[in-house]
Formats: C-alpha cells, structure tokens, sequence
C-alpha cells in the first residue's frame, strides 16, 4: 500500500479522531473564553481610546485602520504561540502512549494519519479565529475597513498558521519526545519571526560603504568660511544669547560632490520577507491612493499593517544619490522656522506661521507598491510547512526503518 494513497474515509476517520480527543479535555473551552475576553480588551482599548482623543478634539488616527491592525497581529502573534500546542506532541505523544501502531496496522496510509492530525489541528485554530470575528466586526464598523481586507489578512493569517501547525508534525514524528518536539517548534516559530529580524540587523554593519552623493548645500570652502565667523563669534562673546551669530548665507548654496556613508539594507532586506508578519502586512489590501505614496498614507491613518509594508520597501530602496543640505539652514539664518512632515517633505515658515516657498532641487522619492512582496515570503512559508509535512509522512511509513533506542511502537 502506498504511503501517499489518500482517500475521504481515511482522512475522516484520522480527523474525527483527534477532535474527539481534543473535546474530551476541558481546558480547551477555558482557552477559547480567555482568548475571547483578551482579544476583546485590546479591540476595545484601542477603539475607545482613540474615540475619546477625537471627541476632545485633539485629533488623532482613525480607530479602525488602527484597531484591525493591532487585532490582525494579536491574532497571528497568539495562533503562532498556540499552534504549537495542536501538533508538536500529536505523534510522538501517541507512540508513546501506544496508541499510533493501531492506526498504523489498519488500512490507514502515512498520508492520511499526518493530513488527518493536520485538519483536526487547523479545524481548532479555525475555532479560535471565527471567535474573534465580533471585534473585527466592530473594528470594521469603526473605520473605513472593506470586507475584502479582513478575508485577505485572515486567509494569510489561518495560511501562515497551517505552515506552523505543519511544523510542530514534522517535529512530532523527527523526536521520539514530546517536549523536545515542542521545543523545537517554538524555535522554529522564534526563528521565523524574530531571528530572521535580528540576523538582517547584525548584518547591517557589513553592508556600509562610503558612496558618492550630489549635495545641494554650502560648498566645503564656503562652509569653512562660515564655521571660522561663529567660532570667533564665540570666542568674543563667551556668554552671548547667539543672537549676532553669522548668518549661513544660504544664497550661495550650489551642487558640489560628496561623499555619504549609507546602509545598504536593499542588500540583505530579503531576510526579513520569511517573517510572518512581514507577510500579513505586505498582503493587506490599501485604499486606492496609498499605492502611489504609501509613506503618505502610513503617516495619516495609523495603520500598523501599512507601517510593516513601508518599513520593509524602504529598507528594498538603493540610497539617495542626491542629498539637500541647505533647506535646514533657513532655521540658523533667523525668522524661519524649518519642520519636517512624516514623509519628509521639509516646510520653511516665518517665526509668525507664514510659509515660505523654498523649493529643494532634490525631490522625495515617495515609496510605492509596485510589485507585491508578501507571495515570495508565503512561498518559502509553505515549501517549510511542506518539507516538515513529507517528512512526517516518511517516518509513519511501515514498516519502520531504524528507530531510537527507547521507543515505543506499540
């Protein structure tokens, strides 16, 4: 009989199986009614905080791109941790209780007892992921949410828990212990999310170069000129309020060369694309206006999920090649007041709030959308998910190849 012969009855019966032994404990219930109550709090601190900072009238995000947001990663943070707990121990913890070699003496294939524990496993996050269906409801009522985006973000999510509850098997059937398997898949989820993370960032300091930049600023010779005015300046007035400082003449500002030392992130960012929650965020649908600019819309909704995608597209850009050095001056040359906006457009005002049209030659690159990124991470996602799952299918196969010493087979 082949390993791989799947059939309906197989998998219902492998699956009915293990929901049944999962009813029979009580503490699931306890689970789904703490995971109900704290998910809830966090929709509803978030929501009517942010309602009562808009009613006082001192502005601030829109509740619903922000509350989704936050719920989307509470639930992948949470089905990450608890998805272990469905598969980690399923078959190791039923050779050890002598109960897997009756399933593996029937006519029940090595596919349809590793797929049957997977669907009991996604069946039950299933569970956990419909009971937090009210909040995103509310949270959906509360903002400019589409019904297209919560079944995208909740369809990777439920996807992404599948490739972890696909782990945690292969690690049941690899170790002959239970609590080695769930340590092992805890490790792997940590390395998903947060080695990965942390190996880009130990990277970085082997990716900085000094690269050439055009500069629109004070040349090197001006500069100095400058500098030898307010050093004497306080040389002479040791205890002065820098009211007479020099001026930087900002007339004389003109391109010249230079050099920059840059990170070179578009290098190594691709690290981070395996992380899950990199993947949930790049695959939320945006409104039609924040694909030209999404720094734009990032900055002005309050959206967690927008945060991640542009976080990651920014680290994907080469360096600028050009680089202004002049338009921060106006705020040493008096009376002008220098701001930067959260995408960093720079903003000259007279001391009275009276804008001053001071156009930079060096122009913002708005960060766009042009190609997805969220596919190439759920791939590679789903090749792990896959690979664990063949090698659960490999070690059920009877009859056995060389086991380690200690395990039980019946």
């Amino acid at each position: 009989m082949s390993a791989w012969r799947l059939s309906v009855n197989g998998l219902r019966t492998v699956t009915e199986l293990e929901l049944k032994q999962r009813i029979r404990s009580r503490r699931w219930v306890w689970a789904l009614v703490a995971w109900f109550v704290v998910i809830g709090a966090i929709t509803s601190l978030v929501i009517l905080s942010t309602n009562y900072v808009l009613a006082i009238g001192e502005g601030g995000p829109n509740p619903g791109p922000l509350a989704f947001g936050l719920n989307v990663f509470f639930v992948l943070g949470m089905g990450l941790i608890i998805a272990p707990t469905f598969t980690a121990t399923s078959i190791n913890g039923d050779r050890s209780g002598g109960t897997l070699a009756t399933l593996q003496a029937t006519r029940l294939s090595a596919a349809e007892i590793a797929l049957g524990k997977l669907l009991a496993a996604l069946l039950t996050a299933l569970v956990f992921l419909v009971v937090g269906l009210p909040f995103i409801a509310w949270s959906m009522v509360s903002g400019s949410i589409s019904l297209w985006q919560v079944v995208a973000c909740f369809t990777v999510v439920f996807v992404l828990v599948a490739v972890v509850c696909a782990i945690g098997l292969g690690w049941s059937a690899l170790l002959s212990r239970p609590a080695g398997s769930t340590v092992m898949t805890y490790l792997s989820v940590v390395a998903l999310t947060v080695i990965s993370t942390g190996v880009m960032g130990l990277l970085s300091p082997l990716v900085v170069t000094d690269d050439p930049v055009r500069v629109w600023g004070l040349p090197p010779a001006v500069q100095q000129a400058h500098q030898v005015e307010v050093d004497r300046y306080w040389s002479e007035n040791p205890d002065g309020d820098g009211s007479g400082l020099p001026r930087p003449p900002i007339e004389q500002c003109t391109w010249y060369d230079g050099v920059q030392r840059n990170v070179h992130t578009e290098r190594i960012w691709w690290i981070t694309v395996i992380n899950p929650f990199v993947v949930v965020a790049d695959a939320a649908p945006l409104p039609a206006g924040a694909y030209a600019d999404l720094s734009d819309y990032a900055s002005s909704a309050s959206d967690p999920l927008a945060w991640i995608r542009l976080g990651v597209r920014s680290m994907a850009r080469t360096p600028d090649t050009e680089r202004d050095d002049c338009t921060w001056l106006y705020g040493e040359s008096g009376n002008y007041n220098v701001e930067y906006d959260d995408d960093g457009t720079v903003r000259v005002t007279t001391s009275t709030g009276t804008p001053v049209n001071v156009e930079s030659p060096v122009k913002r690159r708005p960060v766009t959308i042009e190609s997805p990124i969220w596919p190439w991470g759920l791939g590679a996602n789903l090749l792990l998910g896959a690979t664990f799952f063949w090698v659960a299918v490999q070690r059920l196969k009877v009859p056995y190849g060389q086991l380690a010493r200690g395990t039980r087979v019946a």
